[in-house]
C-alpha cells in the first residue's frame, strides 16, 4: 500500500499506473521520431548484420 494524501493505493494499482505511463512514453517517443523523419541503425558484428529503420 502506498499513501497518497489520505488514500491508500494497492501495489497492483501502482503497477498499472506505471505500466500505462511507460506505454505512453514509448508512444510519444515513436511519434517524435516519426515527426522528425525517422531513424536508422546499421550494426555489423562479425558475420552478424543488424539493420533497423523506422519512419
Amino acid at each position: 500500500m502506498a499513501r497518497v494524501g489520505r488514500y491508500g493505493i494497492p501495489g497492483f494499482v501502482w503497477f498499472l499506473i506505471w505500466l500505462v505511463v511507460c506505454i505512453m512514453i514509448v508512444i510519444l517517443l515513436a511519434l517524435l521520431i516519426h515527426h522528425f523523419g525517422g531513424a536508422s541503425l546499421s550494426l555489423k558484428l562479425g558475420h552478424f548484420y543488424l539493420n533497423i529503420g523506422v519512419t
